[in-house]
């Protein structure tokens, strides 16, 4: 039998108000799609509902979008947040190696920070708060200093 043939008899066998999911639920059924099984089920006899609607959520859950700001569909970061951010990270991985670079690290973080709330750019406290985590080692060291 045909691929066309095969699946115009499974469409066919479809009760008339079946809907595309019922159709891919058939299709997973007889197993002519195997995409997003696990290996269990590929090699059980029978697929249950309930396997068959493990599968559907593991697809629906695989093709939806992540909402956080790798997202560049729904977050566009403007280029004094991004400033800010990697110099806020690398104020905080050299606030303890080297104290000079994380000073420098966090006044450009908290400028681009400060820049990129005036521009109204989405998340540009982020830059401001790395500036200010990468000072807490200088100013332990400085209230140390001082007692």
């Amino acid at each position: 039998m045909s691929i066309k043939e095969d699946a115009l008899s499974i469409v066919n066998a479809l009760p008339d108000e079946a809907t595309w999911e019922d159709l891919v639920k058939e299709l997973y059924r007889q197993k002519k799609i195997t995409l997003g099984m696990s290996d269990t089920e590929i090699v059980q006899d029978e697929l249950t509902e309930a396997d068959l609607n493990a599968i559907i959520a593991r697809l629906k859950s695989a093709s939806s979008l992540p909402d956080d700001m790798r997202n560049t569909k729904t977050y566009k970061p403007g280029n004094a947040t991004t400033l800010g951010m990697v110099a806020g990270v690398t104020a905080i991985v050299f606030s303890l190696v080297f104290p000079p670079i994380a000073w420098i690290g966090a006044g450009v973080a908290f400028i681009a920070g400060i820049f990129g709330s005036m521009r109204k750019e989405e998340k540009s406290w982020i830059p401001i708060l790395l500036a200010l985590v990468s000072m807490i080692p200088l100013v332990s060291i400085l209230m140390q200093h001082v007692q």
